[in-house]
């Protein structure tokens, strides 16, 4: 697809977006970390891999950190069959460590809060081996006993060509209260290198303002019934919007941690 059909694509994508979104509703989110919803296009195998070279282009990416050196990207579709919310986590880091760590927290009523609540959750990978589920108390976390699939394996892919790690996480939404909620949501990803202690935690947003603290996660803001158009990044996305901030501006195609 040329880049200009996939731009004057991605145009009316986020025209209708906006139309989705309430103009009266409230993001308690950190300014400038935003990432729309995309319905699922192609299938995600949670094989900890990009099952085939496409799997994983019909959404944007983030970058972490949105600028500079890029240590890690995300990316996330929604499959509304059964809920199921799909992400991919990559991360430059080679090592096998029984302290590395993979994390996604979500705020599903997007309410924020100094800390969190009955309606987040956070999903941690330990050691690449062990997954634990946690609910907000109100002042932190307990441990739940919530269902979700992972895997995650040290490989190359379209975003860095270096053997790194790459984890896929599925889990259906539908098996919490706001499950059926559609967005706006509060996304918070994070990784730990226990390789590289002076690295410390890398984070979307930054793990210094966003660690257990929803009012200062990231957003997803609106959702599209459509996948992403080839080329779109997050820069690209909210280049073209008039309510965002630009985080990068690198075309899909291309990217390298």
């Amino acid at each position: 697809m040329k880049k200009t059909s996939s731009i004057a694509i991605c145009i009316l994508l986020l025209c209708s977006s906006l139309l989705i979104v309430s103009a009266g509703t409230v993001l308690a989110s950190e300014a400038g970390y935003t990432y729309s919803e995309y319905y699922m296009g192609l299938a995600v195998t949670a094989d900890g891999k990009w099952t085939d070279a496409d799997e994983w282009h019909d959404v944007p990416t983030a970058y972490i950190p949105t600028s500079g050196a890029h240590v890690g990207v995300w990316e996330y579709k929604m499959d509304t069959t059964d809920y199921t919310m799909s992400w991919l986590i990559e991360f430059a880091d080679n090592t096998n460590d029984a302290g590395d760590r993979f994390e996604i927290c979500v705020d599903g009523s997007n309410d924020g809060g100094a800390a969190p609540n009955a309606n987040d959750v956070k999903i941690v990978i330990e050691g690449h081996t062990t997954m634990k589920t946690y609910i907000g108390s109100g002042t932190g976390w307990t441990q739940t006993a919530w269902t979700a699939t992972f895997a995650n394996t040290l490989t190359t892919s379209p975003h860095d060509p270096a053997v790194h790690w790459v984890c896929e996480i599925k889990f259906s939404k539908g098996q919490w209260d706001w499950g059926a909620n559609p967005p706006p949501h509060g996304v918070r990803i994070a990784m730990y290198d226990a390789s590289n202690d002076a690295q410390g935690w890398v984070a979307w947003p930054p793990q210094a303002v966003s660690l257990d603290n929803p009012a200062r996660w990231g957003s997803i803001p609106d959702y599209m019934a459509a996948p992403a158009p080839e080329g779109l990044t997050i820069g690209l996305m909210l280049a073209l919007s008039s309510v965002a901030v630009v985080v990068s501006m690198r075309y899909f195609r291309k990217p390298k941690l």
